[in-house]
């Protein structure tokens, strides 16, 4: 039994969804927090760049990015910043509802990247578990369009820019480990993650916001935010990433806004009702259909 649950464990897949399943948590810190978005993008940034620095020397990894990789590594960090900026502002436009199934776009960027560049077959299912997988996410999140503010075309667009470079961070993330040199995952994200808290720190400092966390309780979430959504969760998917084909990590990374959804009608009594359960099993049939292919050891060649 202990090693059919370490073998499960090491499978690349279900490290991807486990990774999912930590970064699902990330709606309930940000709710629990009251700190500004973008600070607490910074925090999660941040604490689980440090988080995986502690990693890496814990397991004595080198923090030394090679040259190859280190183009990778710091693009990936930009992208994650502009995944995170437009994401939050089409929130603030469109809701939570609607700009949480535009992100969910990244599926059609990691399968459109897949297939043109790295000659990935794309099975006939995936055709009908996309679809399938938007409409689940659109019951899920009670989407209506009667009540959606006058900015919804800038919040589309935001929403779908997020989504692109959600997708690009991903990608990036899959190929900054695919290369030989690359060590077990945690010194590249947590590279990628003190990058994007950089950047993420002079955005705020241009907005004029402080980075002050104003109690001990904030404090609390914000941390956990970082150590559970971009440390745990983003060593788990960058260690499985290169081992599956682009359009199963998409898939799989669905997870990510069907558990969100299931986290807030357990943790904050989120009203929701048959239309809502609908969409929770359309969601996990098209995870489903869209994961259930056979992983080769490695589908990236990267020289």
């Amino acid at each position: 039994m202990v090693a059919f649950f370490c073998r499960l464990f090491c499978a690349p897949l279900f490290r991807v969804l486990m990774g999912g399943v930590m970064i699902s948590f990330s709606a309930i810190f940000v709710r629990l927090t009251h700190a500004e978005s973008d600070v607490a993008a910074f925090y999660r940034t941040f604490v689980g760049g440090i988080f995986l620095v502690l990693v890496s020397m814990a397991r004595k990894e080198s923090l030394r990015i090679s040259g190859r990789i280190l183009p990778w590594v710091l693009s990936a960090g930009v992208c994650l910043v502009l995944d995170l900026l437009f994401w939050h502002r089409s929130i603030a436009l469109v809701g939570p509802g609607l700009a949480t199934i535009l992100i969910n776009f990244q599926v059609f960027v990691l399968a459109a990247v897949g297939w043109m560049f790295f000659s990935e077959t794309l099975p006939k299912r995936l055709f009908i578990a996309i679809p399938l997988a938007l409409m689940g996410l659109w019951l899920l999140v009670g989407v209506d369009l009667h009540v959606l503010p006058q900015e919804i075309f800038l919040g589309i667009g935001l929403g779908l820019g997020a989504a692109f470079w959600f997708g690009l961070y991903t990608l990036q993330v899959r190929i900054s480990q695919s290369f030989p040199e690359a060590s077990g995952g945690a010194p590249n994200v947590a590279i990628i993650s003190l990058t994007s808290a950089a950047l993420l720190a002079c955005v705020c400092w241009i907005q004029g916001e402080t980075l002050g966390i104003a109690t001990v309780q904030d404090g609390v979430w914000l941390i956990l935010y970082g150590l559970i959504s971009q440390g745990v969760g983003w060593l788990l998917i960058a260690t499985g990433l290169p081992h599956i084909p682009a359009y199963v990590a998409g898939m799989a990374i669905l997870i990510m806004p069907t558990l969100s959804f299931i986290w807030d009608i357990l943790f904050f009594a989120r009203p929701t009702g048959a239309t809502g359960v609908l969409g929770a099993v359309l969601a996990l049939i098209s995870i489903w259909m869209g994961v259930k292919a056979p992983c080769p050891s490695d589908h990236t060649n990267t020289g």
